[in-house]
């Protein structure tokens, strides 16, 4: 799907909610862009690519996410967008410059989300990072939206048995805000962040 300039901006209603269309109109309304949306991949929730000249701004985001994190993923690009144009290319892509676009406009359109994200976006705003997962409390909030049966590390008891990314860790101990657990095959030892989405829990005879 492509919106253009002079768009139908109801045509993002499934992916995002009406409130939150009228900061995108009012955003986007200066430029010349297509937004794509695409079907979910695993590596991103969304990017923007600087036009070359006479060609517009780029920005796609996955389907299929929950309207508050689509609206966020969207947030987040076009503060690239904005970022570029205001400052030009030669700026870091999640540099200070982009940071302080992003934390405005995400204070900007907070009505524009649900009462029980709001918290934990103003305090995300005031620090912003590339990515949200880096914000544990943030990271959990929309984990536990889009699955509530998410079953997270800090979840499970030590000494359990747990598969991640197709191999199998013992949960050891917390240290700080990450846990030490060990790998079943090497033995090897690794330090994983307390909201990583494990598979599911493994159980072995104890004889």
């Amino acid at each position: 799907m492509r919106l253009e300039n002079k768009i139908d901006y109801s045509k993002l209603l499934p992916h995002i909610s009406l409130k939150a269309i009228t900061f995108i109109e009012r955003w986007l309304s200066p430029y010349y862009f297509h937004l794509i949306i695409k079907n979910p991949r695993e590596t991103k929730l969304g990017d923007y690519r600087f036009p070359k000249k006479g060609n517009p701004h780029r920005i796609t985001i996955n389907a299929g996410m929950p309207q508050s994190l689509c609206f966020l993923t969207l947030t987040h690009e076009i503060a690239h967008l904005i970022s570029f144009d205001i400052f030009g290319t030669k700026i870091r892509p999640h540099g200070k410059e982009w940071k302080k676009v992003f934390s405005d406009l995400i204070i900007e359109s907070i009505s524009a989300y649900d009462e029980a994200s709001r918290n934990y976006l103003l305090k995300y705003a005031k620090k912003p990072k590339a990515s949200f997962y880096a914000d544990k409390e943030l990271s959990e909030y929309f984990t536990r939206l889009q699955n509530p049966k998410a079953l997270l590390l800090k979840d499970i008891d030590d000494n359990t048995w747990f598969k991640l990314n197709n191999k199998v860790f013992l949960k050891l101990e917390k240290v700080n805000s990450r846990y030490i657990c060990m790998e079943r095959m090497t033995k090897k030892r690794y330090f994983i962040i307390g909201n990583a989405l494990i598979d599911e829990i493994i159980e072995y005879d104890k004889k």
